[in-house]
């Protein structure tokens, strides 16, 4: 009976698709495939929308370039027309010069005090003597600047020690170190040689320094170079400050 009913059945859809018209088995087929296509347009949509946002940044990046070289030009521009301006007024100011510069003498050929030398084929003879008119000025003289003075101690001034303790003579080696190491932050201070509280030995005290908290600071930019450093009173013997 089952069986009966089942091949019924399967003779009747075999009818029924007979009498169903291509064109409607078209329209079902047309529109799976009409979503296939709608989905790869939405993906080749947002490649575009992905290209021109880059176009659009690179664009940026070449408006900004541009605008440089536009800068760049412009003050090129500017410093070629200010030497156009100031070089012939420089030429003007040397060629109106007046006397009192020290033009020295030169060399010349004449026809008397010859000096003759032999050279590889022949002999060579030449004269000196000064330009007309021209006498060479006496260099002027010029006093040598006075000696630095070494600053005074100040026991109201702090200073800094640097360094391990160290023997009497050897006051200005370690003074000459410090400076090749941080001469920089040595600037506008001067060296003394103090005794080391409770030992024989000597330390190298920098200063003056205007406050204690100063040379605190100061100790703390010595640490990072390696460079032991203790806030002290500006207090002991001068050593020569080096030139």
């Amino acid at each position: 009976m089952f069986a009966l009913i089942t091949w019924a059945v399967a003779v009747l859809g075999a009818n029924v698709s007979a009498f169903i018209p291509d064109s409607m088995l078209g329209g079902l087929h047309a529109s799976r495939l009409s979503g296939g296509n709608l989905n790869q347009l939405r993906g080749q949509v947002a490649a575009l929308e992905s290209e021109t946002a880059r176009l659009r940044q690179e664009n940026g990046v070449l408006l900004q370039r541009f605008a440089l070289n536009e800068q760049a030009g412009g003050e090129v521009t500017r410093r070629v027309g200010a030497l156009e301006l100031t070089v012939p007024q420089i030429l003007d100011a040397l060629s109106t010069r007046g006397p009192g510069i020290d033009t020295g003498t030169t060399a010349s050929t004449g026809t008397s005090s010859a000096t003759s030398f032999d050279v590889p084929g022949g002999s060579v003879s030449y004269t000196t003597t000064p330009m007309s008119g021209i006498e060479r000025q006496s260099a002027p003289d010029q006093p040598m600047p006075e000696a630095i003075a070494p600053l005074a101690p100040d026991s109201n001034a702090f200073g800094i020690a640097l360094g391990p303790p160290i023997d009497a003579d050897e006051g200005e080696t370690a003074w000459r170190s410090m400076n090749t190491k941080v001469g920089t932050l040595l600037l506008g201070m001067g060296p003394l040689l103090a005794n080391v509280e409770g030992g024989a030995g000597k330390r190298l005290v920098v200063g003056p320094v205007a406050t204690e908290a100063d040379a605190r600071q100061l100790c703390g930019h010595m640490a990072k170079v390696g460079i032991a450093c203790a806030s002290v009173p500006f207090i002991g013997t001068p050593l020569p400050l080096l030139n």
